[in-house]
């Protein structure tokens, strides 16, 4: 995990020095409701705030999604995959010194998901044993994550101000969505293969087990009313 926390904690302080600039001219929160549409680790979205102790306490919620294909090698697979990232966050956001500074916390029904399959042609290796994907069909991946996921953050801004109805702001923080598990299923049983193959899915969820953590940086433009 130490070199994807670097790259996240790298992307966090990138996040922070463009964003001094705009934190240093937010003005005093207030009271209502806002929408805000952002973009970030968790695709594209929008969320509805509501300022229940003006300036002190938001709640908020909303939802995220982006999905795209691309080809992922798994222990030395190669798979056609699909990852859909996205979430639906109900938190709560704090403000302890009645600034631009928040933290948020709650929960995130976790989106998350990759799924894909091999080629139904070629040559690989499973187990330890090569298999022609013509006589055995393609094999079928897919990751299972926790659905109800914690959620902690900081962020900069508060959407409900005093004075002014749009504003920008940064969310950074992660959610915990556990250990994952791959599972994997060939399309046609072949003799050794199916032992193969559990061979496969115990690498498979020793390389992936680690990635229990998964980071959010999202930025936004947000409007009172």
């Amino acid at each position: 995990t130490g070199e994807p926390m670097k790259r996240f904690w790298a992307a966090v302080f990138a996040v922070l020095v463009l964003c001094t600039p705009a934190i240093a001219q937010n003005e005093t929160e207030g009271e209502g409701w806002a929408i805000d549409v952002r973009a970030g680790s968790l695709g594209l979205g929008a969320d509805l705030s509501r300022s229940i102790v003006p300036g002190l306490l938001n709640v908020r919620a909303g939802a995220s999604f982006f999905a795209y294909s691309t080809d992922l090698d798994i222990s030395g697979i190669t798979y056609e995959s699909r990852l859909k990232l996205g979430g639906v966050p109900i938190a709560a956001d704090v403000f302890p010194f009645r600034n631009w500074f928040r933290i948020g916390g709650g929960i995130i029904i976790n989106l998350n998901e990759v799924s894909g399959n091999t080629p139904s042609t070629g040559i690989v290796t499973i187990g330890g044993n090569q298999y022609n994907l013509a006589d055995t069909g393609r094999l079928d991946v897919k990751t299972k994550l926790n659905r109800v996921a914690p959620y902690f953050g900081i962020g900069f801004n508060n959407p409900i101000r005093k004075s002014g109805r749009l504003g920008f702001f940064t969310d950074i923080g992660f959610m915990y969505h556990g250990t994952p598990t791959a599972t994997l299923t060939p399309s046609i049983s072949v003799p050794q293969l199916q032992a193969d193959v559990d061979e496969e899915m115990q690498e498979v969820n020793n390389e992936i087990e680690d990635y229990r953590f998964f980071p959010i940086v999202q930025l936004g433009i947000s409007y009172r009313f």
